[in-house]
């Protein structure tokens, strides 16, 4: 396990001082400074991948080679609006079993001027990039599974709706952009631009089941992202070509969408339209006691979410105070099956379900 390792090694003392001593920055800079430690040490590393003069970071761990003729089994994740690699470290963490029985390499999309480790560059005020990059991303490491978390949900969604080669299994936790109404996607847009006028602690209650837990780690990075000039740009560069367009499927086999049920920032409601463009297709999940980052908040809640909707992993009885299952799937996409998915009226299934 990550937490396992010898953490004389991870933060060597010697280069703290060091680090120090050059005065690098700010506590923001010494936080990234000693995650990326912990990645590194535990077998990440850091790729760069360049679109015109930005620079985005692939954080990659690979677990074995692939069997000859064969493809890697791959996990490929794109983070959310404003965050970072970081916040999957606990899921990392508490499914690393999961991960090492289940895939071959984890890739993560680690973006320029937001949480994470290229916090210090310009952030990228352009959909069309963010897209291209995605796109790029997943040609040069085709995903097995590819999972996106709120901005990256729709990333990964969007770029699965383009992709030739059938993956197996797409992942969204509280995914936007697939808003069918035109009046409702301009509320959107202005509601995330609304950020930049509050407080901390309201954007705080807005993202996070619980703020205050995570007031003092988090207040300062946030408020400074969300008041960035490129925030506002990058709002306005989404046009409607860029929307999940819902008479299009995705190429994966299966679909499964995973939200925290207290989500103000992308409202847990927004988990209708995925049920009723994609219901005979979607296994979706609710998680209790959980904001928009329900991988930071309840990283073992969502880890469990997460495989048991990947690998099928047996439901607990304890399950049910915890997450619970509100649609499950009666159909898988097969190469044949890929045309426009049909609205469905399917009746909510609850956790305990038989039907799976």
């Amino acid at each position: 396990m990550l937490w396992q390792i010898g953490w004389s090694r991870v933060l060597n003392p010697e280069k703290w001082v060091e680090y120090f001593r050059e005065k690098l920055p700010t506590r923001n800079g010494a936080v990234h400074y000693a995650l990326r430690q912990i990645f590194e040490q535990v077998g990440f590393k850091f790729e760069e991948l360049k679109q015109g003069d930005a620079r985005f970071y692939l954080v990659r761990k690979r677990f074995r080679e692939a069997p000859q003729g064969q493809s890697l089994r791959r996990l490929v994740i794109v983070p959310g609006f404003g965050d970072s690699p970081a916040s999957w470290l606990p899921v990392f963490t508490y499914a690393l079993r999961d991960l090492e029985h289940s895939f071959d390499e984890v890739v993560v999309l680690d973006f320029p001027g937001y949480l994470g480790f290229l916090s210090s560059q310009t952030m990228v005020p352009s959909m069309d990039i963010l897209l291209n990059v995605t796109k790029m991303m997943c040609e040069v490491y085709p995903p097995t599974v590819l999972m996106g978390h709120s901005l990256g949900g729709w990333l990964a969604a969007k770029t699965a709706q383009s992709m030739p080669k059938l993956m197996d299994h797409l992942v969204l936790v509280s995914p936007s952009g697939l808003i069918p109404n035109l009046d409702e996607r301009d509320r959107f847009g202005k509601f995330i631009l609304s950020n930049q006028g509050l407080g901390i602690d309201q954007l705080l209650r807005r993202i996070l089941h619980a703020p205050k837990k995570y007031h003092e780690f988090l207040s300062d990075d946030v408020q400074k992202f969300f008041s960035k000039e490129e925030v506002k740009e990058f709002v306005n560069s989404v046009g409607e070509n860029h929307f999940i367009d819902q008479r299009k499927p995705f190429s994966a086999k299966k679909l499964t969408v995973i939200w925290g049920e207290n989500d103000e920032f992308v409202p847990s409601s927004g988990m209708r339209d995925w049920v009723d463009f994609y219901g005979t297709y979607l296994d979706a999940y609710i998680i209790k006691d959980a904001g928009h980052v329900p991988q930071l908040e309840r990283p073992f809640v969502t880890a469990d979410v997460i495989f048991h909707a990947i690998l099928g992993k047996p439901y607990k009885e304890n399950d049910k105070r915890l997450w619970k299952k509100i649609q499950a799937r009666r159909q898988e996409w097969t190469n044949a099956k890929l045309d426009a998915p049909v609205p469905s009226s399917v009746k909510l299934l609850t956790a305990d379900s038989k039907s799976n």
